[in-house]
């Protein structure tokens, strides 16, 4: 009964000992919800190993952390601190309230008027990170009292050990900055980092299969030192043993830069790129040492850390002013990122010996900006690589067109000729045989009307059959359309009949161009048209003299030869023009040559029979 009393007066006197002790420093926001407290001092106690102290109070400013480079502690050794904050319930009004606290190091627990609210750990083993994570601990209904409360936080630490910022009021209002706070401070660092290490095996893809580009394998390499040297950032439970996890961290801050840099180095193409990336390599072995061995401040690394991002940064702003296009100025804006960030984080951890949760670093973003920058720089490299191979595609459908088309003609070119030789070996055949058969059997019967004496009409027969059978053999040679051959051979071939009808022949030609088109059966038309202008001034014009001749001539705009035979004779009559058989024939294959026939008095009295004969023909006929 009387220890049952104890506890009851115990119990009774709780709220006159507290009204007895000094309230907590404390600020106060306004918020839809209700006030929001922050304090800004309490009273704190610190001690080795686990179990909290009960004497030695001080009151000191919120936050309040001890770094461990600060003291002579070595990593892995407990330290325990607690921190006091009294305040009056109707400071924060009424309804559901929580507690929010950041950078308290590392394993705590809460504790409200004696009762504990909220920790976040099993066991004081536990490798918990704190420092950089946000925490809302909802306060349960009834563990206020009215008037002076009490909350008191324990924290146990084998690194720096420290209270960070402590805030009370309504749950709503301070979810809403933990929800702000755990964004920007845990899960956009997740979110960019682990972004940045899929960059990183799509810039390892892309080595894989450009070997030549070395710049992705290192920008693989960065990213993945990147997120470890992060990963202190948003890891709420270390992977393994703290001291090795911190070493990790601090070491990987210098060779993340310097794999980095080897990748902008080869980017640019620098000058002597390797040497200088194995020298930062090798002298990051000595700093190691320094800092393993003897216990050197972590300054080892960042002093050359902090040069050597800023001889980066200037080599960059060099390369942009240099080339000023997408494809550099993405990675070099990416690259002056890097100090920019540095100098802030550096501003931000020293500003009240440590980070204290007010703000957030920026530095933990500096591997995915530089990545996503160089991501945009290989997209312009990429996507003008695919217009250059467009353009490349664009240009061998041309040259294959082209080819085709050239391989075509040939092709066609090639049949022509074969189909040329077939006939000219054709009409070769066919003319040995008019040759050897028909003219051997002419010229023989033609002998044997002379020697027997049979009548004129038989012996000029034969002979105009011979003569017609000449011009036949004469239109199947090729001439390879020249118009001068072809009545050159007509007028030798007629020159015997010329010289028996007592007729003088000139020869009036000037040099003409060939017809393209004139071929055997052109040719024949040709001769045979002679032939009759020929044959009608040697039968009906008794003319003394005939004059053959041709010149190039232009007819309505178009080119032409116009050839012709003239006499002296007593010319042929109107009607005799318009009805006469033979001039009705030559008209025809006049028109079956797409040419232009006429009948005309001559200067000289006789006539004239022109034929004129277009260079190009536009249209096709036949006889």
């Amino acid at each position: 009964m009387g220890r049952i009393a104890l506890i009851l007066l115990a119990r009774l006197m709780w709220p006159s000992a507290l009204s007895a002790q000094a309230l907590s420093s404390y600020t106060t926001a306004t918020t839809p919800e209700g006030p929001v407290i922050e304090f800004v001092d309490g009273e704190y106690v610190l001690a080795d190993g686990v179990q909290p102290p009960t004497t030695g109070w001080q009151r000191a400013p919120n936050p309040h952390i001890v770094r461990i480079r600060e003291t002579d502690w070595q990593t892995g050794e407990f330290h325990i601190m607690v921190g006091r904050f009294r305040f009056d319930r109707s400071a924060i009004g009424n309804g559901p309230l929580a507690l929010y606290t950041v950078s308290t190091r590392n394993q705590f627990v809460v504790i409200v008027n004696g009762r504990e609210v909220g920790r976040n750990f099993a066991r004081h083993h536990d490798q918990v990170m704190a420092w950089y994570r946000p925490y809302l601990v909802p306060l349960p209904a009834g563990s206020l009292v009215p008037g002076i409360n009490t909350v008191e936080i324990r924290v146990s630490s084998q690194d720096s050990v420290g209270i960070g910022r402590v805030m009370i009021g309504p749950n709503n209002a301070i979810r809403e900055n933990f929800n702000t706070q755990f964004f920007w401070q845990i899960t956009a660092p997740l979110a960019a980092n682990f972004a940045m290490l899929m960059m990183g095996v799509l810039a390892l893809l892309f080595w894989l299969g450009r070997r030549q580009e070395i710049e992705l394998a290192w920008l693989s390499l960065s990213t993945v030192i990147w997120f470890i040297r992060n990963y202190q950032y948003f890891a709420e439970i270390t992977p393994f043993e703290l001291a090795t996890f911190n070493a990790v961290t601090v070491y990987g801050t210098y060779f993340a830069s310097v794999v980095t840099a080897a990748f902008y180095f080869h980017f640019i193409k620098l000058a002597h790129t390797n040497r200088i990336i194995a020298a930062l390599l090798v002298i990051g072995i000595p700093l190691s040492v320094a800092h393993t061995v003897y216990s050197a401040s972590n300054l080892v690394f960042y002093i050359p850390t902090t040069i050597l991002i800023f001889a980066v940064a200037s080599l960059a702003l060099r390369d942009f002013l240099r080339q000023p296009n997408i494809e550099h100025g993405a990675a070099s804006l990416g690259m002056m990122i890097a100090p920019a960030f540095s100098v802030y984080d550096v501003t931000l951890a020293n500003g009240h010996r440590g980070w204290d949760g007010n703000g957030f670093y920026f530095s933990v973003f500096g591997g995915f900006i530089y990545s996503l920058a160089f991501l945009i720089s290989f997209g312009k490299r990429a996507l003008d690589a695919f217009a250059a191979q467009a353009a490349a595609n664009v240009t061998l459908e041309q040259r294959i067109a082209e080819t085709r088309a050239e391989l075509a003609a040939s092709e066609a070119a090639r049949q022509e000729l074969v189909v040329g030789q077939a006939l000219a070996g054709e009409r070769e055949r066919l003319m040995q045989e008019m040759h050897d058969g028909i003219g051997s059997n002419l010229i023989t019967a033609l002998a044997v009307a002379r020697q027997q004496n049979q009548p004129q009409a038989t012996i000029k027969t034969l002979g105009r059959a011979l003569a017609d059978l000449k011009i036949t053999v004469d239109s199947l040679e090729p001439v390879e359309g020249d118009l001068v051959a072809l009545i050159g051979n007509l007028r030798h071939r007629m020159q015997g009949d010329l010289r028996d009808a007592g007729v003088v022949c000139r020869w009036e030609v000037e040099q003409c161009s060939p017809l393209a088109w004139l071929d055997a059966t052109n040719a024949l038309h040709v001769l045979r048209i002679f032939q009759e202008a020929i044959g009608n001034v040697l039968t009906h014009s008794g003319a003394s003299e005939m004059r053959i001749g041709c010149r190039e001539e232009m007819r309505d705009g178009v080119a032409g030869i116009a050839a012709y035979v003239a006499d002296n004779g007593c010319g042929l009559a109107t009607s005799e023009v318009q009805h006469g058989k033979g001039l009705a024939n030559i008209h025809a294959r006049a028109r079956a040559l797409l040419g232009t026939l006429e009948c005309t008095a001559d200067a000289d009295g006789g006539m004239r029979v022109t034929l004129w004969l277009p260079y190009e023909r536009l249209a096709s006929a036949s006889l």
